[in-house]
């Protein structure tokens, strides 16, 4: 695989499916009984911590294509176009959907270790998050053969997280640790991907040679789903279910 910003861009179509997804299941939620009531949303799958902890782990994912009101989807569709689209560009179709589901299945975990009881959880900003670190990993990789240009952006990509993340802890009903799990497993998981020994390719190359690029994404998978183990069993020890109330 060839990781180039300079040839043919790639078509985001995953990001585009995704996208349309979201708001298919946004228009369900819509219909069977409002996207802010959180009944509804438990029932098509978002994140609460008693559900989760009594073996509903298929939530960890489907939380990441549900969104509550019109506005969080609308936020969400497009940050995912934009940062979703670079990263589906820059890193291909198959890494691109690996990083958005790892990094949002992560973020959604992270969640759970932290979401409170009768609480509820969904969103791609997880996901969102995680590409966003992928992109900070691109561009530190490449900060030096990209020049001043390269370096620019690799600032405002940091900046932008940031200010993001320092927006979770101040804004009430924003899921940060969701942001931070996606944030951190999206560098790691970028840099895994992208990263390559140095060879004797020209200094202002952008192309970066095959490999072993074939073995990273199986590595990626694994490691990724190791540490999903680890924060749920983390997650499910610290769980107290004699706090645990009624929700439906």
């Amino acid at each position: 695989m060839r990781l180039n910003i300079t040839g043919p861009p790639r078509q985001p179509v995953f990001v585009y499916s995704i996208a349309s997804i979201n708001v298919l299941l946004w228009i369900l939620l819509e219909v069977s009984g409002n996207s802010t009531n959180p009944s509804s949303l438990r029932k098509f799958g978002a994140i609460d911590s008693y559900l989760i902890w009594s073996g509903e782990y298929w939530r960890l994912a489907s939380a990441i294509f549900l969104h509550v009101g019109a506005s969080h989807l609308a936020i969400n569709s497009i940050s995912l176009v934009i940062m979703g689209g670079l990263t589906e560009r820059l890193y291909g179709h198959r890494n691109f959907i690996s990083i958005f589901l790892v990094t949002g299945i992560i973020g959604s975990t992270a969640s759970y270790m932290n979401i409170e009881n009768g609480v509820v959880g969904a969103g791609a900003s997880g996901a969102i998050f995680g590409c966003l670190g992928s992109l900070v990993s691109f561009f530190y990789i490449r900060k030096e053969t990209l020049g001043k240009s390269g370096k620019q952006t690799l600032n405002g990509l940091i900046i932008l997280a940031l200010v993001n993340l320092a927006f979770g802890f101040v804004i009430p009903a924003i899921d940060n640790w969701a942001h931070i799990g996606g944030f951190i497993a999206g560098i790691s998981s970028g840099y895994f991907l992208a990263y390559h020994p140095k060879t004797a390719q020209p200094p202002h190359s952008l192309q970066i040679p095959n490999i072993g690029q074939k073995a990273r994404l199986p590595l990626l998978i694994f490691f990724a789903v190791s540490i999903i183990i680890s924060l749920l069993a983390i997650g499910n020890s610290l769980y107290e279910p004699a706090k645990a109330f009624p929700v439906f």
